[in-house]
């Protein structure tokens, strides 16, 4: 296939707001388990921290996977 006939990428700012989107929506997915898997075992605030840093790793992993697609 011809470079040429690709369809260029969206580089628009619309495709840079829906990544940050994802990048918080999926901090407050984990954290929001975190603070679940604390309520049901009572470990305060471990399963927290566990999820705000497993949501950080997860959120900056999708941040450049994205930003090397655009």
């Amino acid at each position: 296939m011809d470079p040429k006939d690709q369809k260029p990428e969206d580089k628009s700012p619309l495709a840079m707001a829906g990544v940050g989107f994802e990048f918080v929506t999926s901090i407050l997915v984990f954290v929001l388990g975190g603070y679940f898997l604390d309520e049901k075992f009572d470990t305060s605030p471990l399963w927290l921290l566990v999820g705000l840093f497993g949501g950080f790793a997860y959120s900056f992993y999708i941040l450049i996977k994205r930003t090397k697609d655009l």
